[in-house]
C-alpha cells in the first residue's frame, strides 16, 4: 500500500519536473549562464537547447535507473526487498525535487533581473541536505529491517 503512494508520488513529481523544465526552457535567453563568476572571461554560458536536451537527459536518465533498479530488485529477505523498492523510488522523488530547485534557479539567474542569493539559494542546501539525509537513512533503515525477521 505505501509503495503505491510513493510510486504516485513519484509520478507526480517526475511530471512537475518536466513541466519545470519546459516552462525554464520557454523563458531563458539564448545563451544560458550556468556561472555566477564575477569575471567575463571565466562566466560559462551554453546554447538554450544544449541546457534543455542535457536537462532532459539527466532527468529521464536518473528516473528510469532508479525505476528499473526497484523493478528488478531481487533481495533473498522479502521484508528488505521492500524496503529497497520503497527507498529507491523516494530518492527518485527527491533528486526530481533537487532537479526542480536547480532549474528554476538557473531561471532566476538568467532572467535578466537583480535577485539576491540568499531569498533562493538556501533551498539548493536544503534540496542537498535532503539528499545526503536520505542516502544515509537507508543503512539504519535497513538494519531496523533485518531486525524484524
Amino acid at each position: 500500500m505505501v509503495l503505491r503512494f510513493i510510486k504516485f508520488g513519484w509520478v507526480i513529481s517526475l511530471l512537475t519536473s518536466l513541466a519545470t523544465l519546459l516552462y525554464v526552457y520557454a523563458g531563458i535567453p539564448e545563451q544560458v549562464v550556468y556561472s555566477l563568476s564575477d569575471s567575463v572571461i571565466s562566466k560559462g554560458a551554453i546554447p538554450r537547447e544544449t541546457f534543455f536536451y542535457v536537462s532532459l537527459a539527466f532527468l529521464a536518465g536518473m528516473n528510469f535507473l532508479l525505476y528499473a533498479l526497484s523493478r528488478n530488485m531481487r533481495y533473498r529477505n522479502k521484508s528488505i526487498n521492500e524496503l529497497l523498492r520503497k527507498w529507491q523510488l523516494s530518492l527518485a522523488v527527491v533528486i526530481n525535487i533537487f532537479f526542480i530547485v536547480i532549474t528554476n534557479f538557473i531561471f532566476l539567474v538568467n532572467s535578466g533581473e537583480s535577485f539576491n542569493f540568499n531569498n533562493f539559494g538556501y533551498l539548493i542546501y536544503v534540496a542537498l541536505a535532503l539528499i545526503l539525509i536520505w542516502i544515509l537513512a537507508l543503512p539504519f533503515l535497513m538494519i531496523r529491517a533485518a531486525r524484524k525477521n
